[in-house]
């Protein structure tokens, strides 16, 4: 959808010039507030509903085909699957989740976040179709394959859209809570294959397949009505457009948000790289790989070993009985869903990396528990080790919910810069997909021959990203996306444990002539492109004539008004 703030009688401005716009923000704000009809947190609400909802989805389908593959009507239709065919038709999702990443890697930045919204739930809607109603095992192949397109694009997009629409100290909060309706999707998905799970007919797994058509139509609902990413729309070259948002959706001082997100997009375009360029190094690409190394970790932390297969797992490897089995997923998906709410409280304040260093070490913890109990219980039927794992793996969920759940999908929409943003996002993403086949894909064949062995592999893997964090990772936690720009320029080096905060507190010294120094070069290097070129752009880089300043933008919609009049 495209807005146009200025045709249509309530919304039309009707200041003289920008720099009458200028001086009364609020009044701005007043005329264009029927064009929406929400104040601004309600606003915000819906967004973060409408990304939420994305997620949520993204949940649910985490936990809905371990529940479904367990139940004899799903075995019996399908001739009882090997353990093989079992981790191809559930880890085949993720390689088309992999699929929507790099297509939104291709045509993100021309579509916008809002179409890449909508033709990706559309595309999600047709697989869900296909598989609900699957008559052979190459229908259900080709429904999770699609469902995963619409999904991949779906994830690399909605916390862009987030983080870019929300406040500066509540981005970090933005995407926990989409993560928060994640881990409700999953919680729903054990709900239902439970309630489910006593049925003798096809129902038993079509109904939890078909079920998701309610969150399509939230997400097609909503997304249509709600507004543009303001930093993509200053990328175009719409300045007008993006402003009327920003007055929308703030209710502080919009002209300054304005001016700073401006001066971002023309220092990102004065100094864009090509990606010949961005693979030889430097800045773009150190930000561009921190950002997919942290979606890489998740993955590698063996998270899916236990959302997509936690029936399976407490079935085979602990030795409980199905229902058994089905019963305690519900509840651990429970308290997953607890573990994640309450990092909505802590991920601004503590900051990203204590969150992530602390947890990976708890779950390295769980995961030795889960291996050294599950061996201890095997071929002995006894109850006390099957206990024990139980508990290691609630307390790995708790771990992971805590801290690792939500970080590595708002970390790559913070770390890159505007320019690089859709890219990042979705290499991020497409690598944490590549990574979930390969984990979905190989958990049913690691369970059958390495048994304890498997848990105890992912116990060494999370105890390795303690010493990456903190050696590598920079924190982000309650700094603007410009501000984080200024900190790669002031630290150019790839380890971060002794740089500290130059370019984001008052800093004294060498530190705040380095500063200085990159906020002057980058400076000069707007001028030096501005100065070449003559006029200024947008993200294709054709040239938008008088974008320096607004009053061009609004001498024309003027003129359009007074027509109108």
């Amino acid at each position: 959808m495209s807005y146009q703030p200025l045709d249509g009688q309530e919304g039309t401005l009707r200041s003289s010039s920008f720099s009458a716009l200028e001086s009364s923000t609020k009044d701005v704000f007043d005329e264009r507030r029927p064009r929406y009809g929400f104040e601004p947190r309600r606003l915000h609400a819906l967004i973060s509903v409408a990304a939420g909802t994305v997620m949520c989805l993204f949940g649910y389908e985490q936990g809905v085909f371990g529940g479904i593959i367990v139940g004899h009507e799903f075995q019996d239709y399908f001739h009882h699957p090997s353990p093989s065919l079992t981790g191809f038709v559930t880890s085949i999702y993720d390689l088309g989740c992999f699929a929507g990443a790099l297509l939104t890697l291709l045509v993100g930045e021309w579509l916008g976040r809002k179409r890449m919204l909508i033709i990706f739930t559309i595309i999600m809607t047709a697989g869900i179709l296909l598989q609900t109603g699957a008559h052979s095992m190459n229908h259900l192949l080709w429904g999770r394959f699609i469902a995963g397109i619409g999904n991949g694009g779906n994830t690399a997009t909605a916390p862009v859209w987030h983080v870019e629409t929300s406040h500066d100290h509540a981005k970090g909060k933005a995407v926990v809570k989409e993560m928060v309706v994640n881990v409700f999707g999953f919680v729903v998905s054990n709900l239902i294959t439970l309630a489910f799970s006593k049925l003798t007919t096809e129902a038993q797994w079509r109904f939890p397949l078909g079920i998701q058509v309610i969150f399509i139509v939230i997400i097609l609902t909503l997304v249509p009505i709600l507004p543009e990413s303001p930093r993509w729309l200053l990328a175009r070259g719409k300045d007008a457009e993006a402003k009327f948002i920003l007055a929308s959706l703030c209710e502080d001082d919009v002209e300054a948000e304005f001016k700073a997100i401006r001066d971002s997009v023309r220092q990102e375009h004065a100094v864009q790289a090509s990606w010949s360029q961005i693979f030889r190094g430097g800045q773009a690409t150190r930000r561009l790989l921190l950002g997919m190394l942290l979606q890489v970790c998740q993955q590698l932390t063996g998270i899916n070993v236990l959302c997509y297969y936690l029936p399976l797992v407490l079935h085979k490897s602990v030795g409980l009985p199905e229902l058994a089995s089905r019963l305690l997923s519900t509840g651990v998906a429970t308290l997953y869903i607890f573990a994640t709410a309450a990092c909505v409280f802590f991920i601004e304040r503590l900051g990203r990396r204590p969150l992530l260093m602390s947890m990976a070490a708890a779950q390295a913890i769980a995961m030795l528990g889960i291996a050294v109990s599950t061996e201890l219980g095997h071929d002995r039927g006894a109850l006390i080790p099957g206990i024990v794992a139980t508990i290691f793996i609630t307390f790995y969920f708790l771990a992971f919910g805590f801290g690792w759940v939500a970080t590595p999908w708002l970390y790559p929409a913070e770390i890159n810069s505007l320019g690089m943003r859709t890219k990042g996002a979705a290499l991020a993403t497409a690598c944490d997909w590549l990574f979930n086949y390969f984990v979905v894909q190989t958990t049913p064949i690691g369970i059958h021959y390495l048994k304890w062995g498997l848990y105890l592999v992912y116990a060494t893997l999370n105890a390795c990203f303690v010493p990456f964090i903190y050696y590598f990772l920079v924190e982000t936690a309650g700094k603007s996306l410009e501000q984080i720009d200024k900190w790669f320029a002031a630290n150019p080096g790839w380890l971060v444990h002794k740089a500290g905060d130059t370019a984001f507190t008052e800093t004294h010294g060498a530190a705040e002539y380095e500063v200085v120094a990159a906020a002057r070069e980058s400076e000069s290097m707007v001028k030096a492109y501005e100065q070449q070129d003559g006029d200024t752009y947008d993200v294709d880089m054709q040239p938008v004539e008088d974008s320096e300043s607004l009053d061009g933008d609004y001498e024309e919609l003027e003129a359009g008004d007074r027509r109108v009049n």
